[in-house]
């Protein structure tokens, strides 16, 4: 079980963020906006309700709709990107679990992760885990 709040932030601590709540679910997206945007081979938000999450340094966060309906925010000094905002759903916000400090566990419930867009996978990268795997989203 996670004691809540837990806290994270960008890499040169310029934002900092804390979560109040465990978020709804985590998802592993292996779609080429994503790998492109995050430079990795998928990203990985933790979707929670706007209210359980507080930012600081906010002012130093940059936007970008990398795709239709979804804002990225990423720091403008370090480039870390933190938050993911679905135009769609204004009552959410993403935030990336792995700039959680200390690596810590991000408190979704058991069963609410999942990877989405395996179809846009790379192709030299097998999926591991036993986490399930959805070919769109």
């Amino acid at each position: 079980m996670i004691d809540f709040p837990i806290s994270g932030g960008c890499q040169c601590g310029a934002v900092r963020y804390t979560v109040h709540a465990p978020p709804i679910e985590v998802a592993h997206c292996h779609c080429s906006m994503c790998r492109k945007t995050n430079g990795s081979l998928f990203w990985t938000g933790a979707t929670i309700a706007v209210e359980h999450l507080t930012i600081e340094g906010e002012e130093n966060l940059s936007s970008y709709q990398s795709s239709p309906g979804l804002v990225r925010q990423f720091c403008r000094t370090c480039g870390c990107t933190l938050f993911g905002r679905p135009l769609d759903a204004p009552g959410t916000i993403y935030f990336t679990p792995a700039t959680l400090d200390g690596g810590v566990h991000p408190g979704h419930p058991p069963g609410r992760e999942a990877h989405y867009y395996v179809g846009s996978k790379v192709a030299w990268k097998e999926i591991a885990d036993d986490v399930p795997q959805f070919e769109t989203d």
